[in-house]
């Protein structure tokens, strides 16, 4: 296997206060098909498919414990969520519009005529589950749109580590003749962790990181999904993106102690401390990636944060004899 490592540390919000170190790394291996999957679609067709995978084991997605994963419909087939309703975390496997490559364009209707299989299985190496996750010879909606024949296509994995909570995708072979149609007149596909998506307004909330560039060795940026980045060209058979992830925690005998009202907050939130004798000096707000972004000496009771963009902030609070820490949603 060769790898290419790319020494950046992605600091990602989480919902207990523990602040997400990822390194992500590009490499290469021989892609498998999987071998003893279970189907999804059943000999079905599918287009923009809406499947709940049981992962077999407890994994930390941003620091919530799911025991499942929900292949969203509204992701156009390859955007998966922790959860199908309210404020949850979204992981874009594949953000292009994906089909079934038997799906009949000119009844725009479900057949048991599958030709584009997506599955899952449960593996263990070293006592440790993997749960992987196969899109087999996909298809893609604008193509097939464009004169009901589907001749391009993709094959792809994701896999979820159990204990480590890594998350690794898996490219395979390939066909992108129709550049254009298939990634919808951009560069390439969409590969994108976004901490909080709103299910109600159907947007992301703040901002989370998402790979461009070269599809063999891509950067990761951290931006929000409003000028979405994409990655330049196909991604090669044999390509593994991987997302290590590492955890430094905040003290949680610290969070009790403070209160904000409200949070989510929206132009201003109130303090409640714990322990009434202490008093505030000095309020520091804290983006994901740990920078400053304001300071506020001996504080009014009530802060106003209406000029910050929307997203996920830590409160840092500096007392006569201790610090404090509080996460903050701004809406």
């Amino acid at each position: 296997m060769k790898t290419s490592l790319i020494t950046i540390i992605l600091f990602l919000a989480s919902v207990n206060l523990k602040a997400q170190y990822y390194t992500f790394d590009a490499s290469t291996s021989s892609y498998e098909d999987l071998d003893h999957s279970t189907s999804l679609n059943d000999t079905m067709t599918w287009q923009n498919p809406h499947f709940s995978i049981p992962i077999g084991f407890d994994f930390n997605l941003y620091n919530k414990t799911i025991q499942k994963i929900i292949l969203n419909g509204f992701g156009r087939g390859g955007s998966l969520t922790s959860n199908h309703k309210g404020i949850y975390t979204l992981l874009i496997a594949y953000g292009s519009d994906l089909v079934d490559r038997g799906y009949n364009m000119v009844a725009d209707t479900i057949t048991p005529e599958s030709k584009s299989n997506i599955s899952y299985q449960l593996d263990s190496v070293n006592h440790k589950k993997i749960l992987k996750i196969q899109w087999e010879n996909v298809g893609f909606y604008p193509e097939l749109a464009d004169d009901s024949i589907s001749s391009d296509y993709v094959n792809f994995q994701l896999w979820l580590y159990e204990g480590s909570n890594d998350i690794e995708w898996h490219f395979g072979p390939n066909r992108i003749s129709k550049p254009s149609l298939c990634y919808n007149n951009y560069s390439g596909t969409y590969i994108a962790l976004f901490p909080m998506f709103d299910h109600g307004i159907n947007a992301v909330l703040g901002k989370g990181y998402v790979l461009t560039g070269d599809p063999t060795n891509p950067e990761v940026l951290w931006v929000d999904n409003q000028n979405p980045h994409h990655i330049n060209g196909t991604i090669p058979n044999g390509t593994i993106y991987r997302f290590r992830r590492k955890s430094i925690g905040i003290a949680n005998d610290t969070l009790s102690k403070i209160i904000l009202s409200p949070n989510p907050v929206y132009n201003s939130f109130s303090l409640i401390l714990e322990d009434k004798n202490q008093v505030v000096q000095k309020i520091i707000l804290l983006n994901v990636h740990g920078q400053v972004i304001k300071e506020i000496n001996y504080p009014k009771s009530e802060i106003n944060v209406s000029d910050l963009s929307n997203g996920i902030f830590y409160v840092k609070l500096i007392t006569e004899n201790k610090t404090l820490y509080k996460k903050m949603v701004k809406k």
